[in-house]
């Protein structure tokens, strides 16, 4: 592949230049796979829904469990120790406060987060947490040695590409199995976990990027993506681990695929028209945006401002 990327610190605050996004992750590139508008609501004008969702925020909540695991492992702790101390932060990140008129958390106020959904609930979210980490106490993956000696948790990278663009991401982790070096990820379903479940990872634009750069950054032929799937469900929470790999003649397609989508994305946003893509409306249960689709175009303003409030802008160059 001839392909000679590098990484470099950013030193822009904004993903976009002259009204364009140069900077590139997994969730701005698979808005853009996903349908033009989609990106449009959601990358460009940084609409969600004024409910949040509970899958996206256990995920979140769970996964920043897991790498903080693996980062206070990494830096010595026992095993209990860094458990006991992922499981505080996690009751700690899922009490909402009452906030002031700054939006300062009022110390003293305030409950547990209630998602409103059956399975992906709090008291869950902990049983998760620590179930996994019993499951693969004695795991056979080990935590990669980078050249300057720290483990390989918790790096985040910005590459310089071709046609002045930028790939970023975040690697939670990096393992050897056997003598292959692998990125580690983490994801949760409420179906059961079959060999489907890890089919839908190839191809795979997230998991593309990261094996893409993760040999960029190591230097070492990473040969894919571990994935350990968590089946949430009422009373229990079952894993299973399956792995999506790459080759080079893969990701030299991936590559020149993506480089031509950013490419008609970015024309889309300096004509200010992003259409609409039907085909997706219905996946994953339904596009968030589909009520709003669904109306007229003069009315989509107002039926945004009703249902959807502004975020802060979603940064790929935002470094964790």
């Amino acid at each position: 592949m001839n392909i000679s990327p590098k990484e470099i610190i950013p030193s822009e605050n904004s993903h976009f230049r002259d009204g364009v996004q140069y900077a590139w992750d997994s969730t701005s590139l698979k808005a853009a796979e996903t349908c033009p508008r989609y990106y449009q609501y959601s990358i460009v004008e940084s609409w969600e829904p004024a409910l949040k969702s509970a899958h996206l925020t256990f995920g979140m909540h769970y996964a920043t469990a897991l790498e903080h695991f693996f980062k206070y492992r990494a830096e010595g702790e026992s095993y209990d120790d860094a458990t006991a101390r992922v499981v505080h932060e996690a009751l700690i990140d899922t009490w909402e406060y009452r906030l002031d008129a700054e939006g300062v958390p009022i110390p003293g106020t305030g409950a547990p987060w209630f998602s409103m959904h059956d399975t992906k609930s709090r008291e869950n979210l902990i049983r998760s947490i620590i179930w996994y980490l019993d499951q693969f106490k004695d795991d056979n993956l080990i935590t990669m040695e980078l050249a300057n000696g720290k483990a390989a948790v918790e790096l985040s990278f910005t590459l310089s590409v071709d046609n002045d663009l930028l790939l970023c991401g975040h690697l939670d982790r990096v393992v050897l199995y056997g003598d292959d070096p692998y990125i580690m990820d983490q994801k949760t379903t409420g179906s059961t976990i079959s060999p489907r479940f890890f089919d839908q990872f190839s191809p795979d634009s997230q998991m593309s990027l990261y094996t893409f750069c993760g040999r960029s950054i190591l230097g070492n032929p990473v040969r894919g993506v571990v994935i350990d799937g968590a089946q949430i469900a009422v009373g229990f929470t079952r894993f299973e681990r399956g792995f999506t790999f790459r080759t080079e003649a893969q990701l030299e397609e991936w590559y020149e695929g993506m480089l031509a989508q950013v490419a008609t994305t970015q024309r889309y946003t300096q004509d200010g028209f992003f259409p609409m893509n039907p085909a997706s409306c219905g996946n994953y249960g339904g596009c968030r945006y589909r009520s709003v689709c669904s109306k007229s175009p003069e009315l989509r303003e107002q039926f945004l401002r009703a249902d959807f409030v502004k975020r802060k802008p979603w940064n790929p160059l935002e470094r964790r």
